[in-house]
């Protein structure tokens, strides 16, 4: 089997592959990952024996992209934007043929296509496409994010890799909400199987102090979509009230340049400084959770977010906005909170419900938990990848 991964920062997505990995050991498996990529989180711990990894430094649409906003001035990084959308094809092509000349040469049974978002960064795209042309290997393709909409000026080029797409043999949604942009948003006529993601039911938890001041967890890479913004302007809403019982922990490097100053100068000008907190990146994040009361999740664009996984393995209640695939991880007012639209107002207003009666984050972590054990276990998960390449659950 060949496993193809183009990531250029380390999330949730390499995560779900190093636990996914341990259970083929049925299968011999080259590991491809583009040179670029972040591999803190994939690489942490030594590979199966069983997999060979091989890095491609192939350009990709997504490197053109990084390094249209690398320019140092704002006319440079306008015409390397230009560049980079008339290279975008140009450069798919021949990521097409690279991975044609690879399969052609090493003929693999199965490709499995660990991709962030579709159509992503174009090089998991293309090893599928790729893969269906070359005919006689099995494609199973893995979307971990919304679905985009086909870019206008390049329609009938989208159109094409889209109908090729087709033809592969699985594709799957980490989420209903995922799969739904596939077949709306991208018209792709297959049909999607999803499966959500899980992790390893092997620990207890221990239920959230629930003393003031309550301490909230916010997890992910410090961008304009995961909009910490959000939470600190909902903070200052609170402190013209006089409350200042609400402490926030951001865990995550920046991944837009400039942000994380932003971020500090606004909680500077709203006098909430001293309210919040950047830990940076965190690898080992699973141990945090239980140091915290909650978490916040207020991304703009959502898949199926591992940090409510792990917020619900450590028995924490998750507050967060109502996109993608997040309205499947939390039942209302029993697990959590989901937030109805962009408003921090509405944090602010959940924030003071939860003051007035703080142990209720004790009923809704233990809810959470419950859901976790029910439907989100990484044996749950393992066994219907399984099934899909035909190979027997491993026997612990």
């Amino acid at each position: 089997m060949t496993i193809v991964v183009e990531s250029y920062v380390a999330g949730g997505a390499d995560r779900l592959l190093t636990q996914l990995l341990p259970n083929f050991k049925n299968l011999k498996i080259e590991l491809l990952i583009n040179s670029s990529m972040d591999t803190r989180i994939l690489l942490d711990h030594p590979l199966p024996a069983n997999v060979k990894l091989h890095r491609y430094s192939w350009t990709t649409p997504a490197s053109l992209g990084n390094w249209a906003v690398s320019a140092g001035s704002t006319k440079m990084v306008f015409v390397r934007r230009v560049l980079s959308i008339l290279l975008r094809y140009p450069v798919m092509i021949l990521l097409f043929l690279h991975f044609g000349v690879y399969f052609r040469r090493n003929r693999p049974s199965i490709l499995f296509i660990n991709n962030g978002s579709y159509p992503g960064g174009g090089a998991c795209l293309m090893a599928g496409v790729a893969a269906v042309l070359c005919g006689g290997i099995r494609v199973i393709h893995l979307v971990h994010s919304l679905a985009t909409i086909q870019q206008k000026p390049f329609f009938i080029f989208e159109w094409l890799i889209d109908r090729i797409t087709e033809k592969q043999d699985h594709i799957v949604a980490v989420s209903y909400a995922v799969a739904k942009s596939l077949t709306h948003t991208r018209k792709l006529k297959i049909k999607i199987i999803t499966i959500y993601n899980g992790l390893p039911a092997d620990r207890s938890f221990s239920p959230s102090t629930c003393i003031k001041p309550l301490k909230f967890l916010q997890v992910g890479y410090l961008n304009q979509n995961k909009n910490q913004r959000h939470s600190i302007l909902a903070l200052e809403i609170l402190a013209k009230q006089g409350c200042k019982d609400i402490q926030i922990t951001f865990a995550g490097e920046e991944a837009e340049k400039g942000y994380k100053a932003e971020l500090v100068g606004l909680a500077k000008k709203l006098g909430v400084s001293e309210q919040i907190y950047f830990s940076g990146f965190v690898k080992n994040i699973e141990n945090m959770y239980q140091h915290y009361d909650a978490i916040l999740l207020t991304s703009f664009v959502e898949g199926m977010p591992m940090c409510i996984l792990e917020a619900m393995r450590a028995g924490r209640a998750a507050i967060a906005t109502t996109v993608g695939g997040v309205p499947e991880l939390i039942e209302h007012a029993r697990t959590g909170y989901l937030l109805k639209g962009s408003d921090p107002a509405e944090l602010a207003e959940t924030w003071k419900q939860i003051l007035d009666k703080p142990e209720i984050l004790k009923r809704m972590g233990a809810g959470a938990y419950r859901l976790f054990l029910d439907k989100f276990t990484l044996d749950t998960q393992i066994g219907k990848y399984l099934e899909l390449i035909d190979m027997p659950l491993i026997q612990k």
